[in-house]
């Protein structure tokens, strides 16, 4: 598949090296050529670098890895993203919005997909550290890592779940809507909180499991209630 990622910082740079690394074709994006050179040269595999513009020409997928919702700020032509799977990996400022309590009326990923009506935007890998990004996939793959999709568009959610299962994520639907989407989101707070705050580390992850089925047979069934 063809990734184009948009700005090669910490996570950009190391998903298109992990995604360059299972056999896709990646081209890293940035406003500084340099950070997109040493990155495509990281990744090796064919990586190609060049500008934002030049990235989300080039990929089916896009890796969106900036806080700025606003397409027209970051591309020359915001079409670019018409038509493309977007990724939004990114979580509000930890320090200045999270730590003091505060909580969200709208997910990045929502004002994102606002700007960008045209776009198929999928919140996505908001909860993994970049640290985790440099473990095998089979490794990842026996502890039972995870991300977690929100998103509106079926098929996008599915190429998004098969390029994190190329690099050994599974993946948890949470759904369409702002529900989803601020889900996704609060979970990438939660996961900072224990990375940080916690001291567990870019080790820490979240995942989803089903318990084992009742087996007591002992406080009886669930009563009708208006809690839903």
């Amino acid at each position: 598949m063809k990734i184009g990622i948009i700005g090669s910082g910490n996570m950009g740079r190391s998903l298109g090296v992990r995604f360059a690394k299972v056999g896709h074709q990646v081209f890293f994006g940035a406003r500084r050529a340099e950070a997109a050179e040493d990155a495509a040269a990281l990744a090796g595999e064919g990586a190609r670098a060049g500008s934002n513009d030049q990235a989300a020409a080039f990929g089916e997928v896009l890796i969106w890895t900036m806080r700025n919702t606003d397409p027209g700020q970051v591309l020359s032509d915001p079409r670019l993203l018409d038509g493309k799977t977007v990724v939004d990996l990114n979580n509000r400022n930890y320090a200045e919005e999270v730590k003091g309590g505060a909580w969200f009326d709208k997910a990045i990923g929502e004002a994102l997909q606002e700007n960008a009506p045209s776009a198929k935007v999928v919140k996505a890998f908001n909860t993994i550290a970049m640290e985790a990004f440099d473990t095998t996939p089979e490794a990842l793959r026996r502890a039972g890592a995870q991300v977690f999709l929100a998103g509106g568009d079926t098929a996008a959610k599915e190429a998004v779940t098969q390029i994190a299962q190329d690099i050994g994520f599974g993946s948890v639907d949470l759904g369409t809507g702002a529900a989803a989407m601020r889900a996704a989101e609060a979970l990438g707070d939660v996961i900072r909180l224990l990375i940080i705050d916690g001291g567990h580390g870019g080790r820490a992850h979240l995942g989803f499991s089903l318990l084992p089925e009742p087996d007591l047979d002992t406080i009886g069934a669930r009563q009708d209630s208006n809690y839903r």
